[in-house]
């Protein structure tokens, strides 16, 4: 049956690409595409958090979404330093397939968005992993290509299902309990690279500062498939 893997992530700063179009799989994300196995991703943003001082939190909500579920509530936890978040989840079973979210800014301007709706979540495939259909265990690409979009005049699953291919997921994000970021240190912005596409963002009006620059935010709507015929097809 189809569905998305476990969802896995993290929260950093633009110094720290977990992912991104047009550049190669790291190994962790290469796991996560082609097998839905997220402790190599994991060990990686680890030592980006431990080590290198890039990201801040490991976003690891536990479980598969099913064919039957629609929904998946998580909460992250962003700070003034490291506000963006990063997300993968593997579209399965397919060869290296994926959706996810590339370095996403909760901050605009120096102040947390109340809200922020990611419409667009396109197929990506991590360039390491032959094969046209939704199956696993094919040939590796070698030697691997960068993360490219899967788009409907390709050959495989996707083709002739209408241009632009309908988008495979919804991601709201929703803050809990906003502070203002100091406005002495804005956080970095970002090109959207992989979310690009219907946005809607409200910023919050000024409010006190927080003790520790961070704040909650929850991203509550990631909305999935329920048959295999509804993979290429808008779900609202």
């Amino acid at each position: 049956m189809p569905h998305y893997s476990e969802i896995v992530g993290a929260t950093h700063n633009a110094s720290y690409v977990m992912w991104r179009a047009g550049e190669k799989a790291s190994p962790g994300v290469e796991s996560v595409a082609e097998t839905g196995q997220t402790t190599t991703l994991e060990n990686e943003i680890s030592v980006k958090i431990n080590v290198e001082g890039l990201a801040w939190k490991l976003i690891d909500p536990s479980g598969n979404i099913g064919p039957e579920e629609v929904k998946r509530d998580i909460q992250v936890q962003v700070t003034a330093n490291f506000s963006m978040v990063s997300l993968i989840t593997m579209l399965a079973p397919s060869p290296d397939w994926f959706i996810g979210i590339d370095s996403l800014d909760l901050c605009d301007n120096g102040r947390w968005r109340e809200s922020w709706n990611v419409t667009a979540s396109p197929p990506w495939d991590s360039g390491t992993e032959d094969g046209l259909a939704f199956t696993t265990n094919n040939a590796a690409t070698n030697p691997p290509v960068n993360i490219f979009q899967i788009t409907s005049d390709m050959d495989g699953a996707f083709k002739n299902v209408g241009t632009p291919i309908k988008s495979l997921g919804h991601w709201l994000f929703k803050g809990i309990g906003l502070p203002v970021v100091p406005q002495a240190s804005p956080s970095p912005s970002t090109g959207m690279t992989a979310t690009s596409g219907p946005l809607t963002t409200t910023s919050i009006p000024a409010s006190a500062k927080p003790k520790d620059g961070s704040a909650r935010k929850a991203s509550i709507s990631l909305l999935v498939f329920a048959t295999a015929a509804l993979i290429p097809a808008l779900l609202f």
